[in-house]
């Protein structure tokens, strides 16, 4: 596409330009060359001053399936919920699809912050958000300047967000390694999983939450009462909140934190790399052996977080416990969703 390169020119003219992409979610953007580019496993930033003060924009995909209202929901119910006044909620159009803006003032910083956060609701498995922090005196001068940086928007594919991209990220379970052809030199290139094709919920739908309209799939013989699942044989405390991804994996690491209190020792840890379930949902767990005061003891503490929504497993018992139940643990890690209908 031309325009959108075009519009950027006009924008920063006599200001040299880097390109920052996102394969992810098919998405690029041109902004100035003296911003500042850090890359994280959770969201990219882009850093810059505006007299003198910093600014910076976060930029990350996510999964999002429900309607643009209820995401403007559940944004303002962020929000709220962590005392930040919600300004202003509209949206806007962007390479013929809709961009749902949300305006907050956040009072409790040291100095008082303007955020904007921005999602682009493409035709894609991972939708481009991006969140605009700036103190509020040069509040108006930072969302100009990344307004300038939003009219070069466009894609990498070169399809419209409206139409159907290619799929470059392998099906959940699939995935390649690359070697180096390098004489003396192998390099392994781990296989990066994606979300499945086809989301696989569990069969068992009940009501989680009624005021958001929100709703519990489990497996088949799973239950919950008083924030506790189980299926006969296995109790598992569950939790459940909304937020990003990153408000996901803290909440988990508070409950693995409490977890830790309980023992003396520690004699093995298992963390694996966060991967998407069945469900759509993504995550990891922790397992964790000590010993307590009564004896030996086996922690299991798992998250997954998909479109604004997550929860959080906790399990403890003994060696034999853990193995007995391994198998209708991971079956309900798989499958168990949280949805808004």
């Amino acid at each position: 596409m031309i325009v959108p390169i075009l519009c950027a020119a006009v924008a920063f003219q006599d200001v040299s330009l880097k390109e920052y992409t996102s394969p992810t979610t098919d998405m690029r953007l041109k902004y100035p060359s003296n911003w500042s580019l850090k890359k994280d496993r959770y969201a990219d930033e882009l850093r810059f001053k505006v007299d003198g003060k910093d600014v910076y924009v976060e930029l990350m995909g996510i999964e999002m399936n429900f309607p643009a209202q209820h995401w403007q929901d559940v944004t303002r119910e962020i929000n709220t919920n962590n005392d930040r006044a919600v300004l202003r909620q509209w949206e806007e159009e962007l390479l013929g699809v809709p961009l749902l803006l949300t305006k907050v003032r956040d009072m409790g910083k040291a100095e008082i912050e303007i955020s904007i956060t921005g999602l682009i609701l493409s035709n894609r498995t991972q939708k481009m958000l991006f969140r605009l922090h700036a103190p509020e005196s040069v509040a108006p001068s930072a969302e100009e300047q990344w307004n300038k940086v939003m009219l070069s928007a466009d894609t990498i594919s070169g399809k419209l967000p409206s139409e159907s991209a290619p799929t470059t990220t392998p099906e959940n379970g699939g995935g390649s390694a690359t070697v180096s052809t390098t004489p003396g030199r192998v390099q392994i290139i781990e296989p990066k999983i994606g979300p499945p094709k086809t989301v696989k919920r569990g069969s068992v739908r009940m009501p989680l939450d009624v005021d958001r309209g929100t709703f519990l799939y489990l497996n088949e013989g799973w239950d919950m009462k008083e924030g506790t699942l189980s299926n006969g044989s296995t109790l598992l405390q569950f939790g459940q909140g909304i937020g990003e991804e990153r408000v996901a994996r803290s909440e988990w690491l508070k409950v693995c934190g409490s977890a830790l209190g309980r023992l003396n020792t520690i004699t093995g840890r298992v963390e694996p790399e966060p991967k998407y379930r069945e469900s759509g949902f993504r995550g990891s767990f922790l397992e964790r052996r000590g010993t307590t005061a009564d004896g030996s003891e086996v922690q299991w503490v798992a998250y997954g977080w998909m479109g604004g929504y997550f929860y959080t497993l906790n399990w403890a018992g003994t060696e034999l416990e853990f193995k007995s139940t391994k198998e209708a643990r991971e079956k309900l890690l798989e499958s168990l969703a949280i949805a808004a209908e």
